[in-house]
């Protein structure tokens, strides 16, 4: 199996879950005022990952 590839994905519960009860408490010692900014990404890119993805001469 390759990572991220199923056979039958619409077998799978994408929903997302309730927060977990610590969630709030967590959040809230931010204690500069700040919003917070939460990032989401792929755990792992190379070369071959993005191969065709961009347009020809765009620069990684």
């Amino acid at each position: 199996m390759k990572f991220g590839k199923v056979d039958h994905p619409e077998i799978i519960d994408f929903s997302i879950p309730m927060d977990h009860p610590d969630t709030p408490a967590v959040l809230s010692k931010n204690k500069t005022g700040a919003q917070t900014k939460i990032h989401v990404g792929c755990a792992k890119w190379n070369r071959q990952d993005l191969k065709n993805f961009y347009p020809r001469g765009t620069k990684a």
